[in-house]
């Protein structure tokens, strides 16, 4: 049975379907580390890390999203990834970006739960910080 050559693409938040494209090939982050996804992998459930979801749509142009965590599946041809906030890279502020880092860095957290807060919002930041700058 010969390979696929193409993957269908398909990111979900809770509000609406933000990607339906074939793509040749995708990267995201997991929450501990860098995938790369290419036609014919074999199925995978992961957890998703906050980053960029770099995709190459079947024309060849490199494309990219935000994702805020979340998780992604692939089965067969299909990878589906469902996260909380995509955003597409053009959209992201660096000035908001530095403004939520400065925001995360200052809470002052009591309990273990407000400490993994601190943590996830300080990633998040980061990750959208150097997204941001990288972009322009």
């Amino acid at each position: 049975m010969p390979l696929p050559r193409e993957l269908q693409l398909v990111v979900v938040t809770p509000e609406t379907t933000v990607l339906d494209v074939p793509v040749s090939g995708l990267r995201l982050p997991l929450y501990d580390g860098q995938i790369g996804i290419l036609p014919g992998r074999a199925p995978l459930v992961g957890r998703l890390g906050y980053g960029e979801l770099k995709y190459t749509p079947t024309d060849g142009r490199e494309e990219s999203l935000f994702v805020d965590g979340g998780f992604v599946q692939v089965n067969g041809p299909v990878v589906s990834v469902l996260t909380n906030r995509a955003l597409s890279t053009d959209a992201i502020s660096a000035r908001e970006a530095e403004e939520q880092l400065t925001r995360a860095v200052a809470l002052v957290p009591r309990t273990e739960l407000e400490f993994q807060a601190k943590d996830r919002d300080q990633e998040r930041a980061r990750r959208m910080l150097a997204l941001a700058r990288r972009s322009r």
